[in-house]
């Protein structure tokens, strides 16, 4: 048997192929041109046995054009965020360090994601926790009353994806929907409501919808990288944060343009 086909993690060409989309289409915001790059060059030399390729940094950074520098912190990225991962040879005859075998992984489900970087608490382990604040206790058992209020309408406990869309701003049901189904979205929305409504109930959502999309994507790649006890709570925390200074920027805001309509008069 081929020494590289122990090492297999797909069953066709095409298979790995829509593996590497999904992987670029769900780290969008992780992954720059480069990253891209070697991820692509990577899955054309991973065919023979699919999602394997043997590449040695120096013909990989040639191939992409890049210094064998680049071309490993490339790599380094793409197997901190769980895309790829590098197995170590070595040579038959001097014995030194070989080139590493570069393993394309599969996609992992949202369900792995949490199951692997993040211990999920109940109420009553939040409750122990040094320094866990009332709010975020609270948060984790009752939804917001916008979204409660609305669930009522369902006639089962699965949230319709469509109607949740429909309920929410696109750009951040799209970010959440990379990863998860409606019913997860639905309870990391009411978080980010939660959150929001804590710091200023009038807050406009819809007005920064791009900075708690940040926040969001940010809170998925520290789950990536195992950082992240509980999902939750810092998910929570991180939104109420970006609450915060949203909320101090518009107070800034308000108090220049009433001093700039005292000057006018």
């Amino acid at each position: 048997m081929h020494y590289l086909a122990e090492h297999q993690t797909f069953d066709s060409t095409a298979e790995l192929n829509r593996a590497v989309y999904e992987h670029i289409k769900r780290n969008t915001y992780d992954l720059n041109e480069t990253d891209r790059s070697v991820l692509k060059t990577v899955a054309r030399y991973a065919v023979k046995f699919s999602g394997v390729a043997h590449l040695k940094a120096e013909t990989l950074a040639e191939l992409i054009g890049k210094s064998i520098k680049t071309a490993r912190r490339a790599l380094n990225k793409l197997a901190e965020l769980e895309i790829l991962k590098k197995v170590s040879t070595t040579r038959k005859i001097s014995g030194g360090c070989g080139a590493n075998i570069i393993v394309i992984l599969p996609v992992k489900k949202a369900a792995e994601l949490i199951d692997d970087h993040s211990t999920m608490t109940t109420r009553s382990d939040a409750e122990k926790q040094e320094g866990a604040s009332t709010q975020e206790q609270k948060m984790k058992v009752e939804p917001s009353y916008s979204i409660k209020h609305s669930k009522k309408h369902f006639q089962d406990t699965t949230v319709p994806a469509e109607a949740l869309k429909n309920s929410m701003p696109e750009e951040i049901y799209l970010a959440m929907s990379r990863y998860f189904e409606a019913d997860e979205i639905y309870k990391y929305y009411g978080i980010l409501l939660r959150a929001k409504a804590s710091v200023d109930k009038t807050l406009i959502l819809e007005d920064h919808v791009t900075e708690y999309t940040q926040v969001w994507h940010a809170a998925v790649m520290k789950i990536k990288q195992g950082r992240v006890k509980c999902f939750e709570n810092y998910l929570y925390a991180s939104f109420r944060q970006a609450s915060i200074e949203i909320k101090r920027r518009v107070t800034k805001g308000e108090l220049f343009e009433r001093f700039a309509s005292m000057f006018k008069k």
